[in-house]
């Protein structure tokens, strides 16, 4: 009968701990997630690049800072079309990297 008791009060003090979070938790909730935006630069400052997309019929556009810390692959320009990784935080969308994917488009031109 003790031992009966015994195991039933185990069995209570195991199921009424609550879990601790691994270390590998703790660090991956801690840093946010990366996150991508990919199209076609509309405009660039020194400070600032805007990237426009269309996606199912909607256009849409992330104006994105740029810091001394921000890699850029490639030559970025006005109407090239890049892919962005960033990261958001209290000040907005910080980019840390962009990517070029090709050459800049040719302006259109209008039909006479």
């Amino acid at each position: 009968m003790a031992a009966v008791l015994t195991t039933v009060l185990l069995i209570g003090l195991v199921a009424g701990t609550a879990p601790v979070p691994l270390l590998a938790d703790e660090t991956s909730t801690s840093k946010s997630a990366d996150t991508f935006f990919a199209g076609t630069v509309s405009q660039s400052t020194g400070d600032t690049i805007i990237v426009g997309r269309t996606v199912r019929g909607k256009a849409e556009s992330r104006t994105f800072r740029l810091t001394p810390q921000t890699k850029v692959e490639g030559k970025l320009a006005v109407r090239v079309r890049v892919t962005v990784r960033y990261i958001t935080d209290d000040e907005g969308d910080t980019a840390t990297l962009i990517v070029v994917r090709g050459s800049a488009r040719p302006p259109r031109q209008k039909k006479q």
